[in-house]
């Protein structure tokens, strides 16, 4: 084929044989654009790779690996029993293996991580009283020093043996039991009641009448003289309930006929005493008022002048008590010397149980009465004599409690002394085992509790406009008290505070007997004095937290701020789960059905719209329901109280409540959850509540005695039930789980009053 080709260009045949393929055909547009794609998919891929690397970093950032993640990690772990499901037993599931690995130390009749915590803090002290003394100790930590090695010198007090209660006993009068013994020589004609019951307030014993000073509920500024019914013997008024028949009711017997005996008393003599003695407790225990009538404040405010005191509550002449003659002893007592007349203001707690004592002293007379006052200041001292007396006390505590041996001397010594010495040896115990950032954080904490109590009170529906505003401005005045007292830091200031204290190392008795004189002292002379409402007395080495309704206070002494309730390096999903439901359980106590009747400035007053009162009442027997259908295997299967323990389980749900809603706003403001910990599949939300359950008092183990004991005369629900309960109230926990519907921890009807 010939083609002719212009501009003189020689003639040449072409024979086309390139065939375009499907990019060469498309247009400019399009291959443009198909290059743009090209470059948008590569980069999508060089994207996703480089993300696909960054997760796998993150992973690996998102599990903390540090010690103390580490240490949490294992702890939580440990206790944990996995063939338990958490919506089946929470309880059981997040305790178990702890209750398998943990048995009850034979002289104890309960274990619980309070007690864990209690025994590490107690080898602190121990450490610290046993370091020998150096001319850098300050006098009160000297003073200290010297009492734990007084009660420590057993081999001393064998040798004094029972001689050193004789001057106290000769003092009281003589004990009628001893006959003309040592310590006996009581003369019928000579005795004199007041004067007795004057006498006994020096050892601050109080077997009749319950006096003190202490601040006004109705006017939280000043301090005013309380009467009120005393406590018991044994326990609790229940366990005079029982019969002469019950065996703890005999192991009372057998032990105050046995300390008779020992002291010097015949059998006979101590067998027919301890009858009429006992037979003379259980009508006091009758007369007296429950402890389920004694939750309204109001019941318990009756201010009269002390002239009505004798109107009101008639004394027979043979009994020989005259009520004026008593305020006014004890108030012109040496280191007292307060002058009180007719008008003096005294609050009676306790009206009808005054309306029947004085028949009861009249019906049983004066030798049981006698026997009975000084039986109940022996039965305190039994622990400071000598081994003998040990041996007696723990047979009868073995029946009460179920333990079978005495705790170890250093145990009782340590105790006693932070216990009665607190502050000074805090001083000691802050020094050497207080972290101060502890207290930045529980500030904190608190902090944020009061924001999210706060919530709570605003979204309820229950409460009208009024009530809650109060309510919210009650929260906010809620003063806190962390770690420990100023005081401690100033030498001269302590050593002041204890100046009147005098410790010989080689007098242990006779330095208990001056602790306790000196306590005494110390409290009645307050009267006269404003109340300031700055000072504490919480000893530091405590190992709990308390609220005070009267000064609108929480307090969290330096002994619960560590681990598991506190870490500053463990998650702070543990530590809202641990201290800081802590403190929302203290925050809530000021709204429970006792601190509720108490306004911003500590003062008993009725606050509250008389409808809010009635919806709260109606909440809180929901609480009195729940709590009182349970029923505890270890002690036999008696149900709990859920009247006289409605207070700490309405703070138990609010604590809890809180102190979620306080930990999740926490993770909202920071952006992100918190690192996993290693080896655990659990997120911290179900951490939070199994530290909970953990530190509770939760993985507790009972005796049989002590279930029984708790029934009987506490104030908090057994452990397995303060988890059980709370949680099955908690919507949070059982989203948290999965928890289906109507499962045992996530029932259908629930109760909550915050």
């Amino acid at each position: 084929m010939e083609v002719a080709c212009p501009s003189g260009e020689s003639p040449v045949v072409r024979v086309n044989f390139e065939k375009k393929g499907w990019f060469g055909r498309r247009s400019k547009m399009e291959k443009a654009m198909l290059v743009i794609l090209f470059c948008l998919v590569v980069t999508v891929i060089v994207l996703a790779v480089l993300l696909a690397v960054r997760s796998v970093k993150e992973d690996e950032e998102d599990i903390c690996v540090t010690t103390d993640c580490t240490e949490s990690a294992a702890m939580l772990l440990n206790n944990l029993d996995t063939t338990v499901k958490p919506c089946e037993n929470f309880f059981d599931f997040a305790c178990g293996t702890w209750r398998k690995k943990n048995i009850i130390p034979e002289d104890r009749s309960s274990q619980d991580v309070f007690g864990l915590l209690r025994d590490d803090v107690q080898v602190v002290l121990k450490n610290l009283l046993e370091a020998p003394k150096t001319d850098k100790d300050i006098e009160v930590e000297t003073k200290i020093k010297d009492m734990y090695s007084s009660c420590m010198n057993q081999d001393l007090i064998e040798q004094r043996n029972i001689s050193v209660a004789f001057p106290m006993l000769n003092e009281l009068g003589g004990w009628p039991v001893l006959g003309s013994k040592p310590g006996g020589n009581w003369n019928e004609s000579e005795y004199d009641l007041t004067q007795l019951m004057v006498k006994l307030i020096k050892y601050n014993n109080k077997p009749l009448i319950e006096m003190y000073v202490y601040t006004d509920v109705k006017n939280s500024t000043v301090r005013v003289i309380y009467v009120d019914q005393p406590g018991f013997g044994m326990p609790g008024q229940k366990y005079y309930q029982k019969g002469r028949d019950d065996v703890m009711v005999k192991a009372y017997e057998e032990l105050a006929k046995s300390v008779m005996m020992a002291f010097g008393a015949t059998e006979q003599t101590a067998t027919d005493d301890t009858k009429a003695m006992v037979d003379f407790e259980f009508d006091i225990a009758n007369i007296s008022m429950a402890a389920e009538d004694r939750r309204d404040s109001n019941v318990l405010y009756n201010r009269m002048p002390l002239s009505q005191l004798s109107e009101n509550f008639t004394e027979p002449a043979d009994v020989k008590f005259k009520w004026d003659d008593y305020i006014t002893g004890i108030m012109m007592m040496e280191g007292v010397n307060i002058t009180v007349n007719d008008s003096e203001p005294i609050i009676v707690r306790a009206v009808p149980f005054f309306e029947k004592l004085f028949g009861i002293l009249q019906k049983h007379g004066k030798r049981a009465v006698a026997n009975y006052a000084l039986w109940r200041i022996m039965k305190n001292r039994i622990y400071n004599l000598d081994e003998s007396y040990q041996d007696l006390i723990t047979k009868y505590n073995k029946v009460l409690y179920g333990t079978a041996v005495p705790r170890a001397r250093w145990r009782t010594c340590s105790s006693y002394i932070n216990s009665n010495l607190g502050l000074a040896l805090g001083r000691l115990f802050v020094k050497e085992a207080f972290d101060e950032e502890s207290k930045k954080d529980t500030e904190e904490l608190i902090r944020r509790l009061k924001i999210a109590f706060n919530e709570l009170v605003g979204g309820n529906d229950w409460m009208d406009d009024a009530t809650r505003n109060l309510a919210k401005e009650k929260a906010n005045a809620i003063k806190q008290k962390i770690g420990y007292q100023e005081i401690l830091l100033n030498e001269k200031e302590l050593n002041k505070l204890y100046i009147n204290y005098t410790i010989q190392p080689e007098k242990y008795f006779e330095n208990v007997l001056g602790i306790i004189n000196r306590i005494s002292i110390d409290t009645v002379r307050q009267l006269r004095t404003v109340v300031d409402k700055t000072w504490w007395t919480t000893a530091p080495a405590t190992v709990n937290a308390y609220y005070n309704s009267v000064l609108n206070r929480i307090m969290f002494p330096a002994g619960i701020l560590q681990p598991p309730f506190y870490g500053k390096s463990q998650p702070k999903s543990m530590n809202y789960g641990g201290i800081g439901v802590v403190i929302g359980h203290e925050i809530t106590h000021g709204f429970d059905d006792r601190g509720r009747q108490y306004d911003k400035d500590g003062n008993l007053e009725q606050w509250w719209s008389d409808d809010a009162i009635t919806r709260f009442k109606a909440k809180a027997q929901c609480i009195i329901n729940q709590y009182g259908n349970f029923s505890l295997p270890e002690a036999d299967g008696m149900n709990l109280n859920g009247i006289n323990t409605q207070g700490e389980n309405i703070a138990d749900n609010g604590g809890l409540k809180q102190s979620y809603r306080a930990y999740r706003d926490w993770i909202k403001q920071r952006g992100r959850e918190e690192a996993q910990l290693p080896g655990v599949s659990y997120n911290h939300n179900q951490l939070f509540f199994i530290n909970f359950a953990q530190i509770s008092k939760s993985a507790s183990h009972m005796r049989r005695e002590n279930a029984i004991n708790r029934i009987l005369t506490g104030v908090h629900s057994p452990g397995r039930f303060r988890v059980i309960g709370t949680l099955q109230n908690s919507p949070e926990f059982a989203e948290a789980f999965s928890c289906p519907k109507g499962s045992y921890m996530n029932p259908n009807k629930k109760c909550g009053v915050w």
